[in-house]
């Protein structure tokens, strides 16, 4: 008798609109009994993600289900990094950039039978200092839209627009950065960095369409100053025409970026769409290369 697959769902109840509930039933009606061996845990307050994840390594688990967004598969994944166990995804949040580039459905039942087939696929992980991203990164306005967005009260497209423009808008960052990419060195003020190993960065908006997971590149899009004009234009582009480029952005791919803040301050960053202070002026920004297992559709 083959033994049970042992699959656990991390389930964050505030992904998103934060009314994220799971249906017991549709799940047993999927992954039955007789051949799952399967455990439902649910995070009460922040840090439980990656407790929970830790907790259901040490019990065995072969699949582990993050059931959020884009925060709650970066918790969850970060604890796969290095190990044999499979990432399952269930899209409660908001965005859901990585899951949308992943193709993984929407609907629960469809969401299930993906994770039922365990078809993988081993993609690339960014990592930055002691940090790791799977579907982009960014500092300047990027983290200045997730703040905005994030201050939102309704999780919606047009909420994301309006944190786009509002970050594009709002007084510049005045900040000076040395880049080494790959050994090119150069020094920008810049309005815009973003750094991305996935092509969506949510809600269908890009500032990297041609990026992959699987290329073994970080995708690197950056631009200085832009006029009034030009900042309503970029903020247009990247929401409604993706697969343009921005003529006054510069884009780039590398395996390695080194940063440095010439001002030798701390840097306010998004991971994941999730602000993240790094306690650093210096942040190197790499790949490991197909170094976790996601379950993808067949």
């Amino acid at each position: 008798m083959m033994p049970k697959r042992s699959v656990h769902f991390i389930l964050n109840p505030v992904s998103g609109s934060g009314q994220n509930k799971l249906n017991v039933k549709s799940i047993f009606s999927v992954l039955n009994t007789k051949k799952y061996d399967l455990k439902l845990k649910i995070s009460q307050r922040p840090g439980d993600v990656c407790q929970l994840t830790k907790l259901s390594l040490q019990e065995g688990a072969n699949v582990i289900v993050a059931c959020g967004g884009d925060g709650t598969i970066n918790q969850v994944a970060s604890q796969l990094i290095g190990t044999k166990v499979k990432l399952g995804i269930i899209k409660f949040g908001s965005g859901n950039g990585l899951a949308s580039h992943l193709g993984i459905p929407k609907e629960l039942i469809r969401a299930l039978e993906v994770i039922k087939k365990e078809k993988v696929i081993n993609i690339d992980v960014g990592t930055v200092n002691q940090h790791y991203f799977f579907s982009n990164m960014s500092i300047g306005v990027g983290a200045r839209v997730i703040n905005h967005y994030t201050d939102s009260k309704k999780r919606q497209f047009m909420s994301y627009f309006r944190a786009v423009l509002k970050g594009l808008l709002s007084e510049p960052l005045n900040i000076t950065l040395d880049l080494v990419i790959d050994g090119y060195k150069t020094t920008i003020t810049p309005l815009v960095l973003f750094i991305s190993n996935s092509n969506e960065m949510g809600y269908n908006v890009s500032f990297t369409p041609e990026a992959s997971l699987q290329d073994g590149k970080l995708d690197l899009v950056f631009t200085e100053h832009l006029s009034l004009i030009q900042k309503i234009l970029f903020a247009n582009q990247i929401v409604f025409f993706k697969k343009r480029r921005f003529k006054k952005a510069q884009y780039l791919q590398a395996e390695d970026i080194l940063i440095t803040n010439k001002k030798n301050e701390e840097f306010l960053t998004q991971l994941d769409g999730e602000p993240v202070v790094v306690n650093s002026n210096v942040l190197r920004i790499s790949l490991k290369k197909t170094a976790l297992s996601v379950i993808v559709p067949a």
